[in-house]
């Protein structure tokens, strides 16, 4: 039963270090579109997206930071979006409940 309960408090915190935007704690996934080609061009997707949309054009736009910054390591945070997350007038696409961003680091 302790052991039980320890388990519980572990999946709550780490639930708690996921950060949130708008309230929710998105699960997002992030890839370069082509590895092998460049590293440059990446897809943003996030999980759930219908709990908020502005929620999830919030987390794509600091995954999309997060990547250029760290992953790629273009040491910049200029993007050029397809569908910009930060333009509350853009129309999201929605590929199973999901929001799907692309975009490319500028060097």
């Amino acid at each position: 039963m302790v052991l039980g309960a320890v388990t519980l408090t572990a999946c709550d915190s780490a639930k708690k270090k996921r950060p949130t935007y708008d309230g929710v704690p998105f699960k997002i996934k992030t890839k370069a579109v082509d590895k092998k080609n460049s590293r440059a061009d990446f897809i943003v997707e996030i999980k759930d997206a219908g709990q908020s949309l502005e929620g999830a054009r919030l987390a794509a736009a600091h995954a999309g930071v997060t990547y250029c910054l760290s992953e790629a390591g273009y040491g910049t945070s200029d993007i050029i979006w397809n569908i910009n997350p930060r333009d509350p007038e853009a129309q999201l696409r929605l590929v199973d409940g999901a929001a799907v961003f692309q975009g490319t680091c500028e060097s």
